[in-house]
C-alpha cells in the first residue's frame, strides 16, 4: 500500500496510522486526528496555552503529556 494510501486511509480509521513521536516525551503514540475529530479536541485550553504549547511545539504531544501541560498551566 502507498503512503499517500496510508495516510489518507488514517484520516477514516485509527488503524491506518503510523505511530508518531510525542515531541514532549518521546515516547510513540497513534495522533487521533481523524475526520471526525480527535480526542485532543476534547482536553480544554484556553487561548493563552494554546499559544505556549503551538511557541514550544511543532507536532502532536500525546494525551498524557498534554493533560500535563493542562494541569501545569493550571497551578501558575
Amino acid at each position: 500500500m502507498s503512503a499517500f494510501l496510508r495516510r489518507a486511509l488514517g484520516y477514516v480509521s485509527l488503524q491506518w496510522k503510523d505511530p508518531i513521536a510525542c515531541e514532549s516525551c518521546g515516547h510513540d503514540f497513534k495522533c487521533g486526528a481523524t475526520l471526525t475529530g480527535c480526542w485532543c479536541m476534547h482536553v480544554k485550553l484556553t487561548d493563552e496555552m494554546r499559544a505556549d504549547l503551538r511557541a514550544r511545539y511543532k507536532k502532536c504531544l500525546c494525551k498524557s503529556c498534554l493533560e500535563k501541560e493542562v494541569a501545569r498551566a493550571a497551578h501558575r
